[in-house]
C-alpha cells in the first residue's frame, strides 16, 4: 500500500535542478574485513525500515513538457536487495566515490543506496551512502549513519549557535549584489571531477587561532582557505577577464546552514538554507582573508536563514517557469562561484561491530558548470576536504591541494 505526499518547498526546488545527478555521497573507510552482504542488508533493514524518508519514490513530472510538479509516493517498505549493494574491489575510495557522484540513481526506486567495496590497499573496506539531494541534506546523512553504525554518544547533531537579530534589507542585498565568475580556459571543455585532500586536524586548529584576539569559527576558516585556494589556482580577480573587483563585484559562495533546532535535531530531509557571502579572493594575505571572513555568518542572524525560503514562496506560487528562472540565476557561476560546507562527525571513533571507522569523507554534489564546491569533514583527529568541480580537468585536484596549503599557511601565521 502506498500514499502520495506533496513535495515541500525545498524539495520542489531541488527536484527542478537540471545541472547534474545532484547526488551527495558520504564515504567511510573501516579497518577490518568486509562484512557479508546479507549481514549488512539485515542491519540496514533493522535500523532503517521504520524511516518513511527511505521508502519514498519520486514520481516523474506530469505532462509532455516535463514542467509540472512532482510528488512522493510512500511505499510500505523498501527492497533492501535493491539498495544495499556490494562492488568488486578495484579503484581507490576516491575514484569509487567519484563514480557514485556522477552515476544517476534508478528513478523508479527510493533515491538512495548503501554500497560496500573491499579496499585492501587502503587497509580495510569502504562503505558509501549515496542519496539524491531532493530527499535529504548532509545533516540527514550524519543522522542516518549514526543510526546504522555504532556511533559514540557525542555523535548526535548539535544545532549551530546563531544570534537572533536579523536585518532583512542586508539579507536581500546579499542575494542581489553582483558577483564574479571564476574564469574558464577557452582551450579545454568542462567535466565533473572530485578530489580529496587530508587536512591535519592540528594544523586546522592552529589555523583557527591565526587571528590575534579570538579563534575563528570552523566555517570562517573554511571560507578563508577556499578563498586562498581560488586565488592560488586562478590568480587575483583584478586580473580576470571579466574585469576589476571594484567595478564588477566580489566572488561569492553559498554557505549552507541547518535550520534544525534542539527539538528536531534528528529530523531527516532537506532542513537547510544558505547564506550568499563574499569570499575575499582579492585579498593577498592569509590572515587578512581570515579577518575578512570573520563575523560574516553571525552578522545576518538566525531568522535570516528562513527569509530565502519565505521569498521563494512567490515563484513557487507563480508556477514552474518562475521557479526555473530563479534557479537559473542562483546557479550561475557569477552569482555564486563556490559553496563551502562544514560537517562535524564528532571526536570519538565510530565503528561497525568491531571494525573502527578510520576516515569519513562527505563529498558535495557536482556543481553547475564553471563552479566548485568545498566540503570539510571533521572526524576525530582527521579532517578531509572534498572538492567537486564542473570545470577544466585537473581543477578539483589543484583546488584541494591548494586548500591544504592555505590551512598550513594560516597555521604558520598564527604561531608567529
Amino acid at each position: 500500500m502506498s500514499r502520495c505526499i506533496p513535495l515541500s518547498l525545498t524539495d520542489e526546488f531541488m527536484a527542478r535542478h537540471t545541472f547534474g545527478p545532484l547526488i551527495l555521497c558520504v564515504t567511510f573507510l573501516l579497518h577490518g574485513s568486509p562484512p557479508p552482504l546479507d549481514d549488512l542488508r539485515d542491519r540496514a533493514e533493522a535500523k532503517w525500515s521504520h524511516l518513511p524518508l527511505l521508502r519514498r519514490v519520486l514520481t516523474p513530472p506530469p505532462g509532455d513538457s516535463g514542467s509540472g510538479r512532482r510528488h512522493w509516493v510512500e511505499r510500505s517498505a523498501f527492497a533492501v536487495e535493491h539498495h544495499v549493494l556490494r562492488d568488486a574491489a578495484g579503484p581507490t575510495l576516491e575514484a569509487w566515490t567519484s563514480g557514485l557522484l556522477t552515476r544517476p540513481l534508478p528513478p523508479d526506486r527510493p533515491l538512495w543506496q548503501l554500497r560496500l567495496m573491499p579496499c585492501p590497499e587502503e587497509g580495510g573496506y569502504g562503505l558509501a551512502l549515496r542519496m539524491h539531494h531532493v530527499m535529504a541534506d548532509g545533516q540527514s546523512a550524519i543522522t542516518l549513519m549514526r543510526l546504522l553504525l555504532d556511533a559514540p554518544g557525542d555523535a548526535g547533531p548539535k544545532p549551530a549557535r546563531r544570534p537572533g537579530r536579523t536585518d532583512p534589507r542586508r539579507v536581500a542585498e546579499s542575494f542581489l549584489r553582483r558577483g564574479l565568475a571564476v574564469p574558464l580556459s577557452s582551450e579545454r571543455g568542462v567535466e565533473p571531477a572530485l578530489a580529496w585532500s587530508q587536512v591535519d586536524a592540528g594544523l586546522f586548529r592552529a589555523a583557527r587561532q591565526a587571528l590575534p584576539d579570538r579563534a575563528a569559527t570552523t566555517t570562517e576558516t573554511l571560507m578563508a582557505a577556499a578563498a586562498g585556494a581560488l586565488r592560488a589556482c586562478f590568480g587575483d580577480p583584478a586580473g580576470w577577464p571579466s574585469g576589476r573587483v571594484r567595478r564588477r563585484g566580489s566572488v561569492f559562495t553559498w554557505v549552507p546552514m541547518s535550520l534544525r533546532t534542539a527539538d528536531n535535531a534528528d529530523e531527516l530531509g532537506n532542513m537547510a538554507s544558505a547564506f550568499r557571502l563574499p569570499l575575499p579572493v582579492h585579498v593577498d594575505e592569509p590572515v587578512a582573508r581570515l579577518m575578512a571572513c570573520r563575523g560574516l555568518v553571525d552578522a545576518f542572524g538566525r531568522r535570516a536563514l528562513e527569509l530565502p525560503w519565505r521569498l521563494a514562496r512567490l515563484p513557487y506560487l507563480m508556477g514552474p517557469r518562475a521557479m526555473d528562472a530563479v534557479l537559473a540565476r542562483a546557479m550561475r557561476p557569477s552569482h555564486a562561484a563556490a559553496s563551502c560546507t562544514s560537517l562535524p562527525w564528532g571526536h570519538t571513533r565510530w565503528a561497525l561491530d568491531a571494525d573502527p571507522v578510520i576516515r569519513i569523507v562527505a563529498s558535495p554534489v557536482v556543481p553547475p558548470a564553471g563552479c566548485c564546491s568545498f566540503v570539510l569533514s571533521n572526524y576525530t583527529d582527521t579532517s578531509v576536504v572534498a572538492v567537486t568541480t564542473h570545470r577544466a580537468p585537473g581543477d578539483a585536484r589543484r583546488l584541494a591541494a591548494a586548500f591544504t596549503r592555505e590551512v598550513a599557511r594560516l597555521a604558520e601565521s598564527g604561531t608567529v
